[in-house]
């Protein structure tokens, strides 16, 4: 089969991501262009058009125009996905050589930058929770112990990345924890990747958004939590503890010449939709028919974890002995596709467009995957096993350039290392360059299953010392 042929293949619930639910909740006007020509609509830069780090042109009169509406200095477009605008992001928060505090749920291209760019990554852990085997949201109590921990005393921390929702859409209070961090003269970037419809949303009880908390960086996939295409994005830009210019000439290095113009069409259409009272009012509806849906399985003994995103369905497998990568591979042959498989829950995206029949046809699948599985025990999840602070023994961009061998994941343990191990689902990274691989963390992958169960046919590089 060919890829393009593969494209064309139908399922019976398409519940993963992008949110526009493979075409069904497309901007209007976005919907309305791909009608046109194959094609038509692949413009290069024209003066008119410009580009997002134009002087002039449409998308720069766009941009201004929703900096203007939600009160911030400035908003750029991205078609790289979130993982570009993070990245210049990061680029304009620190200069090499200097450190910046990390989750430990953080996305790895933030770690890819700092690797690239020479800055120094400073991770610090999170709550647990012993129901779903995944990190809870952020207190401003736990933030404080951050910051307050003696290992950061003598340390010039750059900035503070925050991911607020989660993946699985946990969310915390972002307002205080931004107020912590400027108390402390610490600028905040906040990965709300998978939380950009709160922005628009305030009187339907979810999460604050963290422009309106005003964080000094911001960055929204269009894909993930709006409806636009694969790849697109936005970085809003609040305050002046980093200029404006300094945040464009780090886009400028990373971000294409050559943006693709329906992508950046869809930036605006995804978000300009959201501002329409009538599109508005047919998204908020969506908010209550998912909320609806979560209430309805509950009663009816699916098992359910609760989080602050009503989007997001996760089905809390491990509770009846199910592993999400088993529940995964189930729900997948049946024709209904998740989004993420983990191993205690496996987390469906519902997108914006209207799941009719969802709640019967959810029952039976997981009523007919209880019937075929034999022998369960509870899961029992474990915690990863990390120091609430951790600092690379080595300068991470110092251990990629230094003599390094490949050897077996068993045989790393207590070695320095020189790759990026963060198995995907659940992306968290278990060592980066530089630091110390630990028994306990070898351990961990192990018992998750994130290797397969035969560690022989997987590498890794270690520095020789």
């Amino acid at each position: 089969m060919s890829i393009s042929s593969f494209l064309r293949k139908k399922f019976s619930r398409a519940l993963f991501f992008p949110s526009h639910n493979r075409g069904k909740a497309l901007p209007k006007k976005l919907v309305q262009l791909l009608r046109e020509d194959p094609g038509f609509w692949d413009l290069p830069e024209l003066p008119e058009l410009g580009s997002p780090l134009s002087k002039s042109g449409l998308i720069k009169d766009s941009q201004d125009y929703f900096a203007k509406k939600f009160s911030v200095n400035s908003c750029w477009f991205g078609v790289n996905g979130a993982s570009g605008l993070l990245q210049s992001s990061i680029l304009s928060m620190a200069n090499p050589g200097e450190y910046i505090l990390l989750p430990r749920n953080i996305h790895i291209s933030i770690i890819k930058i700092c690797l690239v760019a020479n800055i120094i990554p400073i991770f610090f852990d999170l709550e647990f929770s012993e129901v779903s085997g995944q990190y809870l949201p952020i207190r401003k109590e736990w933030l404080k112990k951050i910051l307050d921990n003696k290992l950061l005393i003598n340390l010039k921390i750059a900035g503070l990345v925050l991911v607020n929702p989660y993946y699985q859409g946990y969310s915390c209070e972002i307002k205080p924890l931004v107020e912590l961090c400027h108390r402390s003269g610490i600028p905040v970037l906040v990965d709300e990747a998978h939380g950009s419809y709160f922005l628009f949303c305030e009187d339907s009880e979810l999460p604050n958004s963290a422009v309106k908390a005003k964080a000094d960086l911001v960055v929204h996939s269009l894909h993930k939590s709006l409806n636009g295409l694969t790849q697109t994005a936005m970085l809003w830009h609040h305050g002046n503890i980093i200029e404006k210019s300094r945040i464009a000439s780090k886009i400028n290095l990373l971000q294409t010449t050559s943006p693709n113009s329906l992508l950046i069409a869809s930036c605006e259409e995804s978000v300009k939709e959201w501002l329409e009272k009538d599109s508005l009012k047919k998204y908020k509806k969506r908010i209550r028919e998912a909320r609806n849906i979560y209430q309805e399985l509950i009663s009816r003994n699916v098992p359910l974890v609760k989080t602050d995103d009503p989007l997001k369905i996760v089905l809390n497998t491990g509770s009846h002995g199910i592993d999400g990568f088993t529940a995964d591979e189930f729900f997948y042959k049946k024709g209904v596709i998740a989004e993420l498989p983990e191993m205690m829950t496996l987390t469906f995206c519902l997108g914006f467009a209207e799941q009719t029949n969802f709640i019967d046809v959810f029952e039976n699948l997981w009523k007919s995957l209880l019937a075929s599985t034999t022998d369960r025990k509870e899961l029992k999840p474990i915690k990863p096993p990390f120091d609430l602070i951790q600092i690379p023994e080595i300068n991470p961009s110092e251990s990629l350039i230094r003599d390094s061998q490949r050897v077996n994941l068993n045989q790393s343990i207590g070695r320095i290392s020189a790759d990026i191990i963060c198995p995907y689902p659940p992306g968290i990274p278990l060592a980066i360059p530089g630091e110390r691989i630990k028994e306990e963390r070898v351990d961990w992958l192990i018992k998750q299953g994130l290797m397969g169960e035969n560690l022989l046919d997987f590498y890794i590089n270690v520095l020789i010392t």
